[in-house]
């Protein structure tokens, strides 16, 4: 693992915690990839910060496609639909709004 902080380039860099929930593996997965030298980690302090672009390509390397992942991750991290009481409620507000 390289000891230099992240560049301040515009390239996403997000913790372990965050690569996890966005849905790109398990926290054991993400360290144990990192320690095969099969995903590049950067400190900064005593932090882990992964590229997400390294993440996006370990995933093509895996056979998954990034656009699939990201979708994925838009719809495992979509708050729930509304129920049909929000939904008349809505359109109540709504309605009376017009």
């Amino acid at each position: 693992m390289p000891g230099h902080a992240p560049s301040t380039t515009s390239e996403k860099f997000l913790s372990l915690h965050e690569a996890v929930d966005l849905g790109y593996a398990g926290y054991s997965t993400l360290r144990k990839y990192i320690a095969e030298g099969r995903l590049p980690a950067h400190r900064l302090g005593t932090r882990i910060r992964l590229r997400q672009s390294d993440l996006d390509a370990l995933l093509t390397k895996a056979g998954v496609d990034p656009v699939d992942a990201a979708i994925e991750r838009l719809v495992t991290t979509a708050p729930p639909p509304l129920t049909p009481e929000q939904t008349r409620r809505l359109r109540d507000l709504l309605g009376e709004a017009s």
